[in-house]
Protein backbone atom coordinates (compact mmCIF):
# COMPACT_ATOMS: atom_id res chain seq x y z
CA UNK A 1 0.00 0.00 0.00
CA UNK A 2 3.00 2.36 -0.04
CA UNK A 3 2.79 3.89 -2.84
CA UNK A 4 -1.43 4.49 -2.53
CA UNK A 5 -2.79 8.51 -1.63
CA UNK A 6 -6.22 9.18 -0.73
CA UNK A 7 -7.33 12.75 -1.60
CA UNK A 8 -10.56 14.60 -1.13
CA UNK A 9 -12.50 17.66 -0.42
CA UNK A 10 -13.95 18.82 3.03
CA UNK A 11 -16.51 21.28 3.55
CA UNK A 12 -17.64 22.40 7.14
CA UNK A 13 -21.95 23.61 6.83
CA UNK A 14 -22.61 24.48 10.87
CA UNK A 15 -21.77 22.00 12.88
CA UNK A 16 -21.35 18.94 10.14
CA UNK A 17 -18.41 18.16 8.21
CA UNK A 18 -18.67 16.79 4.58
CA UNK A 19 -16.54 14.76 2.33
CA UNK A 20 -16.63 14.92 -1.20
CA UNK A 21 -14.47 14.24 -4.46
CA UNK A 22 -12.74 11.83 -3.21
CA UNK A 23 -10.46 9.01 -4.94
CA UNK A 24 -7.49 7.29 -4.21
CA UNK A 25 -3.99 7.69 -6.22
CA UNK A 26 -2.56 4.65 -7.53
CA UNK A 27 0.80 5.68 -9.35
CA UNK A 28 0.60 9.05 -11.22
CA UNK A 29 -1.76 8.04 -13.99
CA UNK A 30 -5.36 10.51 -13.53
CA UNK A 31 -6.84 7.91 -15.76
CA UNK A 32 -9.89 6.12 -14.06
CA UNK A 33 -9.46 2.04 -12.54
CA UNK A 34 -12.85 2.30 -11.14
CA UNK A 35 -15.35 3.78 -9.30
CA UNK A 36 -17.01 2.84 -5.72
CA UNK A 37 -20.32 3.98 -4.39
CA UNK A 38 -20.78 3.94 -1.04
CA UNK A 39 -23.02 4.95 2.14
CA UNK A 40 -21.17 8.25 3.12
CA UNK A 41 -17.66 8.71 4.35
CA UNK A 42 -16.03 7.93 7.56
CA UNK A 43 -13.53 8.50 9.71
CA UNK A 44 -10.68 9.52 6.59
CA UNK A 45 -9.04 13.01 8.01
CA UNK A 46 -7.25 15.59 6.80
CA UNK A 47 -3.44 16.00 7.85
CA UNK A 48 -1.98 18.51 10.11
CA UNK A 49 -1.58 21.93 8.70
CA UNK A 50 -4.51 20.80 6.17
CA UNK A 51 -7.14 20.68 9.34
CA UNK A 52 -6.03 24.20 10.13
CA UNK A 53 -7.08 25.28 6.52
CA UNK A 54 -10.33 23.77 6.88
CA UNK A 55 -11.47 25.24 9.92
CA UNK A 56 -10.51 29.06 8.55
CA UNK A 57 -11.97 28.77 5.47
CA UNK A 58 -14.90 26.24 5.50
CA UNK A 59 -13.37 24.07 2.60
CA UNK A 60 -10.56 22.62 2.20
CA UNK A 61 -8.98 19.86 -0.81
CA UNK A 62 -5.81 17.65 0.16
CA UNK A 63 -4.29 14.58 0.70
CA UNK A 64 -6.74 12.62 3.90
CA UNK A 65 -5.85 9.82 5.85
CA UNK A 66 -6.79 6.41 4.72
CA UNK A 67 -9.21 4.47 6.78
CA UNK A 68 -10.06 0.94 6.98
CA UNK A 69 -13.10 0.84 3.85
CA UNK A 70 -10.22 2.96 1.97
CA UNK A 71 -7.36 -0.08 3.50
CA UNK A 72 -10.13 -2.95 1.97
CA UNK A 73 -10.60 -1.13 -1.37
CA UNK A 74 -6.87 -1.15 -2.12
CA UNK A 75 -6.54 -4.70 -1.16
CA UNK A 76 -9.58 -5.61 -3.58
CA UNK A 77 -7.45 -3.15 -6.31
CA UNK A 78 -4.72 -5.21 -5.50
CA UNK A 79 -6.23 -8.53 -6.03
CA UNK A 80 -7.76 -7.59 -9.15
CA UNK A 81 -5.74 -5.89 -10.94
CA UNK A 82 -1.97 -6.61 -12.25
CA UNK A 83 -0.51 -2.93 -12.52
CA UNK A 84 -1.89 -0.52 -11.12
CA UNK A 85 -2.08 3.18 -12.00
CA UNK A 86 -4.54 5.56 -11.72
CA UNK A 87 -7.71 6.54 -9.40
CA UNK A 88 -9.79 4.56 -8.19
CA UNK A 89 -13.13 7.39 -7.35
CA UNK A 90 -15.25 7.18 -4.38
CA UNK A 91 -19.00 8.42 -4.27
CA UNK A 92 -21.08 7.99 -1.46
CA UNK A 93 -25.17 8.60 -1.47
CA UNK A 94 -25.08 10.92 1.07
CA UNK A 95 -21.65 13.39 2.13
CA UNK A 96 -21.49 14.02 6.01
CA UNK A 97 -19.37 12.16 7.28
CA UNK A 98 -20.21 9.59 10.16
CA UNK A 99 -18.65 5.98 11.09
CA UNK A 100 -22.13 4.56 12.30
CA UNK A 101 -24.15 3.36 9.44
CA UNK A 102 -27.49 3.67 11.24
CA UNK A 103 -26.61 7.02 12.98
CA UNK A 104 -25.32 8.00 9.62
CA UNK A 105 -28.39 7.43 7.91
CA UNK A 106 -30.78 9.09 10.40
CA UNK A 107 -28.56 11.84 10.54
CA UNK A 108 -28.92 12.43 6.99
CA UNK A 109 -32.92 12.24 7.08
CA UNK A 110 -33.01 14.65 9.91
CA UNK A 111 -30.82 17.25 7.74
CA UNK A 112 -33.01 16.45 4.67
CA UNK A 113 -36.11 17.29 6.95
CA UNK A 114 -34.96 20.53 8.52
CA UNK A 115 -33.39 21.94 5.15
CA UNK A 116 -30.06 21.74 6.36
CA UNK A 117 -28.57 19.40 4.10
CA UNK A 118 -26.08 21.26 1.47
CA UNK A 119 -26.85 20.74 -2.27
CA UNK A 120 -24.48 18.53 -4.17
CA UNK A 121 -25.03 17.10 -7.30
CA UNK A 122 -24.83 13.45 -8.26
CA UNK A 123 -21.99 12.60 -11.34
CA UNK A 124 -23.02 13.67 -15.03
CA UNK A 125 -23.51 10.74 -17.10
CA UNK A 126 -20.73 11.62 -18.87
CA UNK A 127 -18.54 11.10 -15.90
CA UNK A 128 -20.12 8.08 -15.15
CA UNK A 129 -19.05 6.99 -18.28
CA UNK A 130 -15.36 7.66 -17.72
CA UNK A 131 -15.12 4.98 -15.16
CA UNK A 132 -14.76 1.14 -16.58
CA UNK A 133 -16.78 -0.22 -13.93
CA UNK A 134 -18.74 1.31 -10.43
CA UNK A 135 -18.54 -1.34 -7.66
CA UNK A 136 -21.78 -0.86 -5.00
CA UNK A 137 -21.64 -1.30 -1.63
CA UNK A 138 -24.04 1.17 0.27
CA UNK A 139 -25.29 -1.41 2.69
CA UNK A 140 -28.20 -3.57 3.82
CA UNK A 141 -29.86 -1.42 6.43
CA UNK A 142 -33.37 -0.76 5.72
CA UNK A 143 -36.18 1.63 7.62
CA UNK A 144 -40.06 2.37 6.49
CA UNK A 145 -38.92 6.20 7.71
CA UNK A 146 -35.81 6.53 5.73
CA UNK A 147 -37.40 8.16 2.73
CA UNK A 148 -34.62 10.23 1.43
CA UNK A 149 -32.12 7.67 1.93
CA UNK A 150 -33.92 5.51 0.05
CA UNK A 151 -34.92 7.55 -2.64
CA UNK A 152 -30.70 8.58 -3.18
CA UNK A 153 -30.47 4.79 -3.60
CA UNK A 154 -32.85 4.73 -6.22
CA UNK A 155 -31.32 7.68 -8.00
CA UNK A 156 -27.88 6.28 -7.98
CA UNK A 157 -29.27 3.07 -9.21
CA UNK A 158 -31.02 4.34 -12.41
CA UNK A 159 -28.10 6.81 -13.14
CA UNK A 160 -25.85 3.70 -13.68
CA UNK A 161 -28.30 2.00 -15.56
CA UNK A 162 -28.60 4.63 -18.00
CA UNK A 163 -24.66 5.28 -17.78
CA UNK A 164 -24.35 1.79 -18.71
CA UNK A 165 -21.43 1.46 -16.71
CA UNK A 166 -21.05 -2.58 -16.21
CA UNK A 167 -21.71 -2.58 -11.46
CA UNK A 168 -21.05 -5.13 -9.64
CA UNK A 169 -21.39 -6.23 -5.47
CA UNK A 170 -22.27 -8.79 -2.98
CA UNK A 171 -26.05 -8.74 -3.15
CA UNK A 172 -28.20 -9.90 0.37
CA UNK A 173 -31.28 -12.11 -0.12
CA UNK A 174 -33.32 -8.90 -0.45
CA UNK A 175 -30.84 -7.79 -3.56
CA UNK A 176 -29.08 -5.26 -1.32
CA UNK A 177 -25.65 -4.73 -1.86
CA UNK A 178 -23.07 -5.13 0.95
CA UNK A 179 -20.99 -2.62 2.13
CA UNK A 180 -17.34 -3.53 1.08
CA UNK A 181 -15.98 -3.05 4.57
CA UNK A 182 -17.94 -4.59 7.31
CA UNK A 183 -17.33 -3.53 10.77
CA UNK A 184 -16.54 -6.92 12.37
CA UNK A 185 -14.10 -10.00 11.39
CA UNK A 186 -15.89 -10.59 8.05
CA UNK A 187 -13.76 -8.34 6.19
CA UNK A 188 -11.79 -11.21 4.33
CA UNK A 189 -14.89 -13.09 3.57
CA UNK A 190 -16.29 -10.11 1.89
CA UNK A 191 -12.73 -9.00 0.30
CA UNK A 192 -12.92 -12.78 -0.69
CA UNK A 193 -16.85 -11.95 -2.63
CA UNK A 194 -15.42 -8.82 -4.01
CA UNK A 195 -12.59 -10.25 -5.86
CA UNK A 196 -15.26 -13.29 -6.48
CA UNK A 197 -18.03 -11.55 -8.41
CA UNK A 198 -15.72 -8.78 -9.91
CA UNK A 199 -14.20 -11.76 -11.64
CA UNK A 200 -17.22 -13.24 -13.15
CA UNK A 201 -18.66 -9.69 -14.20
CA UNK A 202 -16.49 -7.81 -14.83
CA UNK A 203 -13.24 -9.30 -15.90
CA UNK A 204 -14.45 -12.27 -17.34
CA UNK A 205 -16.97 -10.09 -19.62
CA UNK A 206 -13.76 -8.12 -20.46
CA UNK A 207 -12.16 -11.26 -21.81
CA UNK A 208 -15.11 -12.17 -23.59
CA UNK A 209 -15.49 -8.92 -25.41
CA UNK A 210 -11.85 -8.76 -26.38
CA UNK A 211 -12.05 -12.38 -27.78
Amino acid sequence: MGNVKAFATFQQVGEEIYRTNTYLQFGSSRKSLGAVVMLNPGSSQLKGEARKKLSMNGSHTDETTIDETMRQLIQFMENTHSKLNGRLHIYNLFYVKKTNNKEAIALFEHLKNTGKYPTIFPPCLLELQQHPWILIGWGVEKKKSWVHFEREKARWLELINDSGVPYFGVLSKENEFYHPSPNNSDKALRLQQLVAVYNKKIKLNTLLKKN
